[in-house]
């Protein structure tokens, strides 16, 4: 039985009489990550399975048990946490590990091609602050890449898989004469195949910082050829990859990335704080959330664990006799003797093939492309992007390089732009509704406005109300004009009970003012305000001054003339009058001789009557 056929049968199995395999969700160079369940917790876990053939390595079993100890102890909230280790027999070891639903940065990059500089700041700030609690506990990861940076449902960033990441003082050489490590990730020092430190891993942290916001590793080429320029050269700055960024993380990159170790951040956390510095140069980004769509095992073709065949093991590979060639040059020799020309086509291997570059293409004129070379192509699986439409090619494994006839090319396809729940924005405002709707990537579309009973400016309707949605979708609002304006009726004079039914039968409600009026009887209407035929919205409030009658009695003016000024002020205060004395003969008379008004006329209480004296 195969290893990958013992590794796929492992679904479904318990461990312990505890941790139940669910699904495969990821695999590596020391073994596969299964999507499990505790049952003794009833939580979710990531079961780590060591591979079979490394299994049956004690001293690497033994490797494998001190990882995890030296692990479990590292508890950080930017660290997946380790929860347990155990095997289920000779040939399979797991590790039992927090479980973070959510992407690694591999599945958000091929998605989405790169990220904002303030988003990418975030991330590696948070790597680095992770990478600083290992460090200070003696771990080295020695493979930090975007497959084992998770951003989870929350936003949250959490450092994955120290899968290789040993206490320092352990012995740092693979089975095989391996070097440990990713290509596009492994430090100078790593790929001469020194021992990995802190410096390697904030190296690799520099190299991630450069994907995540250009969409590129610092670095590119072949293998051999990439290893040979990363002893020498400095990285490209991102600023180079991509004009379009500014400088302000290229001395970042640059520091992180320096060929000497010497030359880099001395520890993570200094790494974090020149991240955080430049943070605020930046608008506030798009919450870390938005960028978890799906779970996907997406992986690239150079994200497994790279393998360094030690140049002294291929020396002695290539040492070997010369007899097995002369036998083979003496069989060609016979068949050609014997016109034999045809059984050596026959029994000659595949062409090699270069692998077509498929992204972008439809998935079907992908596979008949690759079928033309003689490769045969399928569909891997299907994720959201933003920028590929539905049905076509977002990445390919392998990329690139070449591949024997008749050999698999996996096909990712794109399932189009991810979608979202489109936000109910009804009853707020437009400044509101446009923060809202930007958090899941659309925007405000067409904008109409209309009269309603709601308050000018709150928004009454959105289309669509429900739903979900590709970013960057529209979303069309109509927006309260307040009521419509109507005109108020003229009801002056009415009675207050028909002037209150015909101002509510216009739209208004009625606030009732009393008033005193000389001319507009008790009870009936003086006027309102607004004044009548004032276009006003309805709904408005009027208020309606009703006529309280006169405020002062009328009365007949008496005759006080020939009355002294005492008894005549007595008599017409009495009778609520005001009383003005006018001496009209020259001063310090007391007799009343005239009055203004005269006697007779009709006044109102509280008017003013003057008495001329002598």
């Amino acid at each position: 039985m195969s290893v990958a056929r013992l590794m796929l049968d492992l679904v479904g199995r318990s461990f312990s009489d505890r941790y139940t395999l669910e699904a495969r969700i990821a695999g590596g160079g020391m073994g596969d990550v299964f999507r499990g369940h505790d049952l003794l917790l009833d939580r979710p876990v990531a079961v780590k399975v060591l591979q079979p053939s490394l299994a049956a390595d004690p001293d690497f079993v033994a490797r494998f048990r001190a990882e995890a100890r030296a692990a479990a102890r590292l508890t950080h909230p930017n660290v997946v946490g380790v929860y347990d280790w155990g095997s289920a027999d000779d040939l399979t070891y797991y590790m039992v590990m927090e479980y973070v639903p959510g992407n690694d940065l591999r599945d958000v990059l091929a998605t989405r091609g790169a990220l904002q500089p303030a988003q990418a700041v975030v991330v590696m700030a948070a790597v680095c602050d992770a990478l600083e609690a290992a460090h200070s506990g003696g771990l080295v990861h020695r493979d930090v890449k975007p497959e084992n940076i998770l951003i989870d449902r929350t936003g949250k960033v959490k450092v994955a898989d120290f899968g290789i990441a040993l206490a320092l003082d352990a012995d740092r050489t693979m089975p095989g004469g391996v070097i440990s490590g990713t290509l596009r990730y492994l430090s100078p020092e790593q790929a001469d195949g020194d021992q990995a430190t802190p410096a390697s891993d904030i190296w690799a942290a520099g190299a991630v910082l450069t994907e995540l916001i250009t969409g590129s590793p610092p670095l590119a080429g072949s293998p051999a050829d990439l290893l040979r320029r990363r002893a020498i050269e400095a990285p490209v700055l991102p600023s180079e990859i991509d004009p379009e960024l500014g400088e302000e993380l290229d001395g970042i990159v640059l520091r992180a990335c320096a060929v000497e170790p010497k030359a880099r951040f001395a520890t993570a956390g200094e790494m974090a704080e020149a991240l955080r510095m430049v943070a605020p140069l930046w608008p506030e980004p798009l919450p870390l959330r938005m960028l978890v769509q799906e779970e996907s095992n997406l992986r690239l073709p150079d994200s497994e664990a790279t393998s360094i065949v030690d140049l002294r093991e291929r020396t002695r590979a290539v040492r070997r006799p010369w007899g097995w060639k002369i036998a083979a040059l003496a069989g060609v020799l016979l068949l050609l003797a014997a016109g034999g020309f045809q059984i050596i086509q026959r029994v000659n291997r595949p062409q090699i093939v270069s692998v077509p570059h498929l992204d972008g293409v439809v998935a079907s004129k992908a596979i008949h492309r690759a079928a033309a070379l003689g490769l045969h192509a399928s569909i891997g699986g299907t994720i959201p992007d933003y920028s590929v439409p539905r049905g076509k090619v977002v990445a390919q494994i392998p990329q690139g390089g070449t591949l024997l006839e008749g050999a698999r090319v996996r096909l990712i396809v794109s399932s189009g732009q991810p979608r979202f729940d489109v936000p109910k924005v009804v009853g707020g405002g437009l400044v509101g509704a446009r923060s809202q709707l930007a958090t899941v990537g659309m925007q405000v579309g067409q904008i109409q406005r209309r009269y309603s009973n709601q308050p000018s400016g709150d928004i009454v309707g959105q289309q669509p109300a429900t739903g979900a949605l590709a970013w960057g979708s529209r979303i069309d609002l109509v927006i309260s004009k307040g009521p419509r304006p109507t005109s108020v009726p003229d009801v002056t004079g009415l009675s207050t009970a028909t002037a209150t039914k015909k101002l509510k039968k216009a739209g208004f409600s009625v606030i009732k003012v009393k008033q005193f009026s000389d001319s507009i009887p008790k009870g009936s209407i003086i006027g309102t305000a607004p004044s009548s035929g004032a276009m006003v919205p309805a709904g408005s409030a009027i208020n309606v001054m009703v006529s309280e009658g006169p405020r002062y009695k009328q009365l007949t003016l008496p005759d006080v003339r020939t009355l002294g000024i005492g008894t005549a002020r007595r008599q017409l205060e009495k009778l609520g009058l005001l009383v003005q004395v006018v001496q009209s003969c020259g001063g310090n008379g007391t007799v009343v001789q005239e009055t203004d008004p005269i006697p007779g006329s009709i006044v109102r209480q509280h008017t003013r009557v003057a008495l001329f004296v002598c």
